[in-house]
């Protein structure tokens, strides 16, 4: 392999790698790698992609199959990520930038920062809270779901630390909530506890994930469909049982 197809195979591996790390549909990945193949000259490209990883095959310059996997374990949400990498494909495969150059975009754009936590913590209490309002709450509803929040999102920030489970994580936010609302209503008559909770889980809900497996499935990607449907109703079976487990405990 000459250094611009080897390069080109390693832009497009990153290209995957990242877009599937941050919750991208199934076609994006398959597409995306196979532009950045083709456009180098690489031929008989076949791309094949799932929520957890990747693999594809090509033809060097030398008609010589070449294939790799790639394995990826991170899965989130970030579509300001998969907008960034969709823009270096993009100048990668209309000839804009050499794969070369795109290298050090990609790994920048993978040591990218974080948002601040303030930012996490501030996003998520103000969605709560006003989500809250949408289903009755009056002002001290509003300011125990805005207190769910926080709890939540700092509970996100600790379990994201320590690679939890998601699921996992979806159940102990779930019960912190239910915990929360039941103790302040408990404390005060002005609280309801349904307006508290319903607006803390709200956001917690994987609706993005419910809509990228139907896209899947689609546009023909029946495995990966079926397999993120199936981890995005674990995930909202887990924050409904640890909602569930502490109203039945309270009670």
């Amino acid at each position: 392999m000459t250094e611009q197809s080897f390069a080109a195979q390693k832009a497009a591996t990153f290209c995957g790698q990242l877009l599937l790390e941050s919750g991208a549909e199934i076609y994006r990945v398959e597409e995306t790698v196979t532009l950045i193949l083709s456009s180098n000259q690489l031929t008989d490209v076949s791309v094949l992609a799932f929520p957890t990883g990747f693999f594809y095959s090509f033809r060097d310059e030398n008609d010589a199959p070449i294939g790799e996997v790639v394995r990826t374990k991170v899965r989130t949400t970030d579509l300001g990520r998969v907008s960034r990498v969709n823009a270096i494909s993009r100048d990668i495969t209309t000839g804009a930038i050499t794969a070369e150059d795109a290298l050090p975009l990609l790994e920048q754009e993978k040591k990218r920062p974080a948002r601040p936590v303030y930012m996490d913590l501030l996003a998520s209490a103000i969605s709560a809270s006003g989500l809250s309002v949408l289903f009755g709450a009056n002002v001290f509803d509003f300011l125990g779901a805005f207190l769910c929040g926080v709890t939540e999102s700092a509970l996100g920030l600790l379990f994201g630390r320590d690679n939890v489970s998601k699921s996992i994580y979806l159940m102990v936010s779930g019960a912190l909530c239910a915990v929360i609302a039941s103790l302040l209503v408990f404390l005060s008559p002005l609280f309801n506890r349904t307006p508290i909770i319903v607006g803390a889980i709200m956001p917690l809900l994987p609706g993005l994930a419910i809509t990228n497996a139907i896209r899947d499935t689609v546009t023909g990607d029946l495995v990966s469909g079926m397999a993120r449907l199936a981890d995005a109703l674990l995930q909202a079976v887990a924050l409904a049982a640890g909602v569930a487990v502490v109203l039945a405990l309270w009670h």
